[in-house]
């Protein structure tokens, strides 16, 4: 036996790889990857919008609680923008550092410089304006809210009511609740 007769002849044996990837591996591992992404965008999109209502949210309590600093300091009696040349937002910034912009908010706070409003109904029995806080005899009272609804949900507008409680209500218990008296009975 020869040299040349003990080594192996690589015509006869399988066919090694040389390493890497075959096309029809490259495209399962693409279409993976495409499942895995049409699942995820949704889901960071949902949080997304979800982090922002909470900002806003925040941003509502934190309103609230300017206001009711505002009353401490004015003998208990809530900003009355009517009376002086000064939006009740610039009336609060004693009293709130923080944003009038809600995070969803693209339209009107570029437009007007607030994404909020608040209770000044321009009616005796429903408005808060120029109001003693110790007047309201509803603590769940809508005190601010969101200008626009659907910022965050269909149908769905971010609130502070009186008592200092945030939470996102349907629009039309809002509506409702600002056209309601803020002393039963009357």
């Amino acid at each position: 036996m020869s040299d040349c007769d003990s080594q192996p002849d690589d015509r006869s044996s399988p066919k090694t790889r040389a390493g890497g990837f075959s096309i029809v591996e490259l495209l399962v591992t693409i279409g993976i990857i495409a499942i895995l992404m049409s699942i995820l965008v949704p889901v960071l999109t949902s949080v997304r919008a979800s982090q922002r209502s909470v900002q806003c949210i925040t941003n509502l309590h934190n309103i609230g609680s300017a206001f009711h600093s505002y009353a401490l300091e004015n003998d208990g009696r809530l900003p009355d923008p009517g009376v002086g040349d000064q939006s009740w937002e610039q009336l609060l910034f004693a009293f709130y550092t923080g944003s009038f912009q809600c995070p969803s908010d693209e339209e009107l706070f570029p437009a007007v410089g607030s994404s909020y409003d608040w209770r000044d109904t321009g009616q005796d029995s429903t408005t808060m304006a120029g109001k003693l806080l110790a007047d309201v005899r509803r603590p769940d009272a809508v005190l601010a809210m969101e200008s626009l609804s659907g910022w965050h949900a269909k149908g769905k507008i971010n609130v502070v009511r009186i008592d200092g409680s945030a939470a996102t209500i349907p629009e039309e218990e809002c509506f409702k609740d600002l056209s309601a008296s803020l002393r039963p009975g009357n």
